[in-house]
């Protein structure tokens, strides 16, 4: 499995910034997905609805995460050793491009 681990993401968007921490875990083969929004004190459902792996070093994610009410999230995020980078395209505000670092 690919990017397992706590990962520290910087995420900007119109009129928010922020650093979520990205679980990313193996739950009997699966991948699970927590995303903590740290300064904020919420932690929003995510439902996955599909992850690939690409590459060996690449997820492709589909999701949705019903607080926002967006629709579907589509996400591609590229590991390489403690760092990741990435790009996510959520209705309504386009596409985000996302950066992160390992930790733990």
């Amino acid at each position: 499995m690919i990017g397992l681990g706590k990962w520290k993401l910087s995420v900007a968007i119109p009129m928010l910034k922020a650093d979520p921490i990205l679980t990313i875990s193996d739950k009997d083969g699966n991948y699970e997905f927590t995303v903590d929004v740290q300064g904020f004190g919420i932690t929003p459902a995510l439902n996955l609805i599909n992850v690939e792996e690409e590459n060996g070093d690449t997820l492709r994610v589909k999701a949705q995460i019903p607080m926002l009410n967006l629709g579907q999230i589509s996400a591609l995020i590229r590991f390489s050793g403690a760092y990741c980078t990435g790009e996510a395209e959520i209705p309504m505000l386009g596409k985000i491009t996302v950066k992160g670092e390992r930790v733990g």
